[in-house]
């Protein structure tokens, strides 16, 4: 999941000796429209530790930290060459020249080439707002802003060059490669969209699955994971769990999958597909453990999966072959640990389910940490398999 930097709120006051930048006229209607637009948006103030600067009348900002800001992806495709990123536009540049080259092959001319300056690349504010149609402006004190509002748009992430964007509106998937127009691929169809994020695993050539979670409701306590497989750039399988985490657990994500198969898990119902759409195998977890409770998946091996209800957050170990299920913590604590996991309510703030995690399988037994901070306990133990 990526690291945003969000903005800090600028003051209404006028800014003194304030260098506008707009977007080009191809992309505003008029002068008056554009100063009209201007006038109506919030101006934020862009929090960077690399602070622009001013040569030969040309402003520089540092390329990293301001494609972070305006969820702009960036990727180097070469020395000193790289390709920057929106959902609707991409263009490659290279140090050294003042021009930029879009995803159809048309030449964007700059104000002055992208430097590198104590190993930071800068670019001309003007491409930003050439290229991507984003308003910038800056002075020395009141620094860079800007009328981009990191809260909308789009969360995004990439597995090395395939871009994927979520629209944080209304749940539509895009994907495409760097230095190409991404593409939608589908839309998810998230309930009450908030915080957003995005994870994605590469499955084979042609094979991707995003992970993409949302917090939401006051004060962010539901949870909600969206699991999509896309084929040829198209979303083909989706699959959802949804839980309150009233006790703020910091659950282990999904396991992608096993043998080329991945793991879709939708409320109790656990699908391990082929990577074409075809579910190889189900697991109904709320009949194989008595739990009505969605789950997750944590560990997939030859010989077990093990699987967690959200609400107990209890481990279960599962038979490959879907037959039996069994509850681990009693096996394995003392009686003081399973008496402190039994009487404390699964909705208290700082409960932690059983305090397992797995770290490793071997000779058919496994390796689990137990961590349980209120009782002063953190160790590893063995568990060996009951089937």
């Amino acid at each position: 999941m990526n690291t945003r930097k969000w903005m800090k709120a600028a003051g209404t006051a006028s800014l003194a000796a304030t260098l506008l930048l707009t977007a080009s006229a191809a992309t505003v209607p008029s002068h008056a429209a554009a100063a009209a637009s201007e006038a109506k948006a919030a101006w934020s103030t862009i929090d960077l530790k690399n602070q622009p600067f001013t040569k030969n009348k040309v402003l520089y900002v540092p390329l990293k930290e301001i494609s972070e800001s305006l969820q702009l992806q960036l990727t180097v495709v070469g020395k000193n060459q790289m390709y920057i990123n929106s959902p609707k536009e991409s263009v490659r540049i290279k140090v050294g020249q003042a021009r930029a080259v879009n995803a159809k092959g048309s030449v964007l001319k700059l104000e002055a080439a992208p430097v590198i300056k104590k190993g930071v690349t800068y670019v001309p504010a003007s491409l930003i707002t050439k290229a991507f149609a984003i308003p910038l402006r800056y002075d020395a004190k009141s620094g860079l802003a800007t009328t981009f509002n990191p809260g909308t748009g789009y969360a995004y992430t990439a597995k090395g060059s395939m871009l994927f964007w979520v629209n944080r509106e209304n749940g539509t998937l895009y994907m495409g490669k760097a230095g190409t127009v991404p593409v939608k691929a589908g839309k998810v169809s998230i309930e009450n969209i908030d915080i957003l994020e995005i994870d994605a695993h590469k499955v084979n050539g042609n094979t991707y699955v995003a992970d993409i979670y949302n917090t939401y409701g006051e004060p962010h306590i539901h949870e909600a994971r969206y699991r999509v497989l896309i084929r040829d750039q198209k979303i083909i399988k989706t699959a959802a769990t949804q839980n309150a985490n009233f006790a703020g657990i910091n659950y282990e994500p999904n396991v992608t999958g096993y043998k080329g198969n991945i793991a879709m898990m939708n409320g109790s119902k656990l699908e391990l597909v082929h990577p074409t759409g075809k579910t190889v195998k189900t697991y109904d977890l709320a009949a194989l453990t008595g739990v009505k409770d969605d789950f997750t998946v944590e560990a997939i091996e030859q010989d077990f999966l093990l699987v967690r209800p959200y609400t107990k957050a209890t481990l279960y170990i599962v038979n490959p072959t879907g037959t039996k299920a069994e509850l681990i913590y009693p096996e394995i604590l003392d009686e003081e640990s399973i008496k402190a996991i039994g009487e404390m309510p699964p909705n208290e703030v700082g409960f932690i389910g059983d305090g397992l995690t797995f770290v490793g399988y071997k000779s058919g037994k496994l390796t689990l940490q137990y961590d349980n901070p209120f009782l002063d306990i953190k160790k590893n133990l063995t568990y060996a398999l009951p089937f």
